[in-house]
């Protein structure tokens, strides 16, 4: 099994991502722009057409007032304003269905990612039972005596032996580590994956305020579910191993 190739596949599925996650901040800032720009022209339309209610209660003044009354004068203005802004209601509407669709598409690709996360641990899974269990052990590293045991005055010498790991061995990274790291990254991007689904839906489109989306653009960008040191963790790892190789082709 080639822990660096799978290590690198995970990596580069995080980076993807990482790419689609920013692409959707924007599109979220761009639909929390567009929703508070809906929602003053809704203000503007409910206002002009309390505006043109109350021309109609004085165009029923008695014939005796004082101000003559020119209906056609006064209500054909307030006509052709109100058909603007619903036409202007109308294609911020479109705006945002269109932002939101794109939002799906963007959970579209997350999903690829994690079904990749999935498929990646399946094939650990399947190279490891490949492996004899006494290799299979013996791929795992024994952790270093800790300072205080070995600065004990009652601690006996230890023994030499013959065979002692080269550098790259010792850089080698054990299957079951690297099952247990891509196990814990597929993981954490599913719970993120689920939590993003529930996040949007098709009522979006239907909202006459900002405040939630606000709340939402906040609660999206976060990704409270993943932990990105985990996977700083595993691109570290790598370039240890590479520059350790590096080093041994030169000696």
């Amino acid at each position: 099994m080639d822990a660096i190739a799978i290590l690198q596949q995970l990596d580069q599925e995080c980076n993807t991502w990482a790419n689609q996650h920013a692409h959707s901040c924007n599109l979220l800032a761009s639909l929390l722009n567009i929703t508070r720009q809906r929602e003053q022209t809704l203000v503007q339309l409910q206002q002009q057409q309390q505006q043109e209610q109350q021309r109609s209660v004085s165009n029923t003044q008695p014939a005796s007032s004082l101000v003559p009354l020119t209906p056609s004068s006064t209500s054909k203005p307030a006509l052709v304003a109100v058909k603007s802004l619903l036409q202007l209601i109308h294609k911020q509407t479109l705006e945002i269905e269109s932002v939101v669709q794109q939002l799906y598409d963007t959970v579209a690709v997350f999903q690829r990612v994690v079904q990749a996360m999935v498929q990646l641990e399946r094939q650990v899974e399947a190279a490891i039972e490949r492996i004899e269990p006494s290799k299979l052990l013996a791929t795992i590293h024994a952790s270093p005596p800790s300072s205080s045991s070995s600065l004990s005055p009652s601690s006996t010498p230890k023994k030499s032996y013959a065979f002692e790991p080269s550098l790259v061995e010792t850089a080698e990274i054990a299957p079951l580590d690297v099952l247990d790291w891509v196990a814990r990254i597929r993981a954490m991007y599913t719970q993120e994956l689920n939590l993003k689904q529930a996040q949007i839906h098709p009522g979006m489109t239907a909202l006459e305020r900002f405040e939630s989306l606000a709340d939402l653009q906040r609660s999206w960008g976060l990704q409270k579910q993943i932990d990105f040191g985990l996977e700083q963790e595993i691109v570290e790892r790598i370039k240890a191993y590479r520059r350790v190789r590096e080093f041994s082709s030169r000696t």
